[in-house]
């Protein structure tokens, strides 16, 4: 034993079986350690997936300017599942589309599949509206006036609405043929308070109203307007008496007594303040009047409170001079 350990050929092979003893030690630890990594790898990828659900935009291929569809959703939930950068990027972006192919449909009502266009093969999705029901009609554009409406029950009492001023005088109202062809008046739909004392002045949207005055599917361009709707305190008109006063520069030792062919005036004004008047006041100017003479005299209304307009602005007086 002691020669067989003495000898070279033992030594060689005592240090072979040394060094396969080593390498298969180090090599076990290398394939522990990458299976870990692997375990841990995949564990990472798994737990690295996302899902998201979307909201987004439905889109339709179809000839607009021939055909107007009506009955579709404006935006279809799309979730989507698949690593959780790449989910990220998609719901950030928004970089594909969801469309449904109406090009060959004929006039009508049809089921029509909803597509996703642009993911990327990474990702998986599912829809929660796979078939959309849709109509398909005729398109007409057709002009029409505007008018205002509201509530004219919330104007208080003793008070009146003037003529509402729109913004636009007219929109485009775009639809389906038999749709358009229901429009019986087009609104701009005024918000208002009760017992209204001043004036509005507002955005109003606008609507297209059929005969029963329900609201029409049609598109109108402009959609909104602005309104102006005058309030003011409720007038009404009344005949009243002239009552003709000298004024001006009068002679100490002459008299004026007046005449006209004109007995009454209409005024026009709050009800109150024509309550109120029994005849109006009609300044003569008798400055530098000698004699006997007939002029035309300006009749206002500035002195009297509530008091609008009155007709005639003017009238003829005869203007008799005494000497006392």
């Amino acid at each position: 034993m002691k020669k067989f350990m003495n000898s070279n050929w033992s030594l060689r092979l005592l240090a072979l079986l040394c060094a396969l003893a080593l390498f298969a030690y180090v090599n076990s630890n290398k394939l522990s350690h990458t299976s870990s990594i692997l375990t841990s790898s995949n564990s990472t990828t798994t737990n690295s997936n996302r899902t998201v659900s979307i909201s987004a935009p439905l889109e339709l291929n179809v000839n607009s300017t021939k055909y107007f569809v009506t009955g579709y959703p404006e935006n279809i939930k799309v979730k989507i599942t698949g690593p959780a950068a790449l989910v990220t990027t998609t719901a950030n972006t928004q970089n594909f589309k969801v469309y449904a192919n109406l090009s060959g449909l004929s006039v009508g009502k049809h089921s029509v599949k909803v597509q996703v266009d642009g993911l990327n093969k990474e990702l998986s999705y599912s829809l929660n509206q796979k078939y959309i029901h849709i109509n398909i009609q005729p398109r007409r554009t057709a002009n029409y006036k505007v008018s205002a409406d509201f509530n004219q029950t919330n104007v208080a009492s003793g008070y009146e609405v003037g003529t509402p001023r729109l913004g636009t005088s007219s929109v485009k109202v775009t639809g389906a043929v038999n749709e358009v062809s229901k429009v019986a008046k087009v609104v701009a739909v005024v918000n208002t308070d009760k017992n209204l004392t001043k004036s509005v002045n507002q955005q109003a949207m606008i609507e297209a109203l059929d005969a029963n005055g329900q609201t029409l599917n049609v598109v109108l361009t402009p959609s909104t307007t602005s309104v102006y709707i005058p309030i003011k305190q409720a007038t009404s008109k009344k005949k009243v008496a002239v009552d003709l006063k000298a004024s001006g520069k009068t002679e100490a030792d002459t008299s004026y007594s007046f005449s006209t062919d004109t007995k009454s005036v209409t005024v026009t004004g709050t009800k109150a303040a024509l309550a109120k008047l029994s005849k109006l006041p009609v300044d003569v100017d008798v400055t530098n009047v000698t004699k006997s003479t007939t002029k035309t005299v300006d009749v206002s209304t500035n002195d009297e409170d509530g008091v609008a307009s009155v007709s005639p602005t003017s009238i003829k007086v005869k203007i008799t001079v005494k000497s006392n």
